[in-house]
């Protein structure tokens, strides 16, 4: 029993194997159990109080569990199992020993099968990630490694992050090709990707993430094969935003007046909410084409906003 009064318990069996309980004031509970081959499992189960807080304050329940090492195979990686009681996803944060760009949950579905779960995104202690009740979920290196792709690049971690959570796949095996231009349809499989429609199949490779772009009022379709400008990438992602409105302004640019009028509440919002920072001198360039680096980074910056 610690000074706050929370309570450890750690029994230890003759082959190894050991299993720790947790029992803190509010409530939260925790159970560890680590097999006589080493393997860890653990299960939260949170507290209505600590829910409460994390839900009306906009923040992530830290678990209260050692830091889960991640593991390139997912056979091999620690199993998390959260109980919030909630109705709705919680934020909870996992403690993670040097979490990176490349550092992704897993989540694990009553049948076994998995799927990344390509909002969770790393902190400096660990990994945040929104879960429903009795989620389960694995923590794993997902970190591709890009020939072309140096630690000193700018938006190394943006391609590290969206290439781990399956948004982005290289133009090879080991190139990512960055200052290459994003067309329309490219833009449209990766949202489509990202919302969680299959894209497979198909008369064309992007014929399945333009009929999810229209039907979901993200794009009208028309020239998938266009390299795609600044503002058009940025109205796409504001409208599969849900459109919302922009407060801010964008009078530190200098190129404002090449703003089509479609996109400048899409600018005000990007700017506003920290997704797109302009290219250096005032400029915002929003006919400029968008970059695959580009994109990269813009999604990361709307996935952890």
């Amino acid at each position: 029993t610690d000074k706050t009064g929370s309570k450890t318990e750690t029994v230890t069996k003759p082959d190894g194997s050991s299993t720790t309980v947790l029992e803190q004031t509010d409530g939260t509970t925790a159970t560890i159990t680590i097999s006589a081959s080493g393997k860890a499992e653990a299960e939260v189960k949170l507290s209505a109080s600590t829910v409460q807080a994390a839900q009306q304050g906009g923040t992530a329940a830290v678990l209260p569990i050692p830091e889960v090492q991640p593991t390139q195979n997912t056979d091999s990686a620690q199993v998390v199992t959260v109980n919030t009681g909630s109705k709705t996803p919680v934020k909870v944060e996992i403690p993670v020993a040097d979490p990176t760009p490349g550092t992704v949950a897993v989540l694990v579905h009553a049948d076994g099968t998995e799927t990344i779960v390509k909002t969770s995104v790393p902190t400096a202690d660990g990994l945040t990630v929104s879960l429903p009740d009795g989620a389960t979920v694995k923590v794993v290196d997902k970190s591709k490694n890009f020939a072309d792709i140096s630690s000193q690049y700018w938006g190394a971690e943006a391609i590290h992050f969206v290439t781990a959570r399956a948004l982005f796949t290289g133009t090879s095996e080991d190139a990512f090709t960055p200052e290459a231009p994003m067309t329309r349809a490219m833009l449209m499989i990766v949202l489509a990707r990202f919302d969680g429609s299959d894209t497979r199949g198909g008369a064309t490779w992007y014929e399945k993430g333009m009929e999810w772009a229209i039907a979901n009022g993200i794009s009208d379709g028309s020239s998938p094969e266009q390299n795609i400008t600044r503002e058009q990438l940025v109205t796409m992602l504001w409208r599969y935003a849900g459109s919302p409105a922009a407060s801010g302004t964008l009078s530190s640019f200098t190129d404002t007046e090449q703003i089509s009028g479609y996109a400048q509440e899409a600018m005000c919002w990007a700017v506003e909410s920290g997704i797109i920072n302009g290219l250096g001198g005032g400029q915002l360039a929003p006919q400029g084409q968008a970059t695959r680096a580009q994109v990269a980074q813009m999604l990361k910056n709307y996935i952890e906003q």
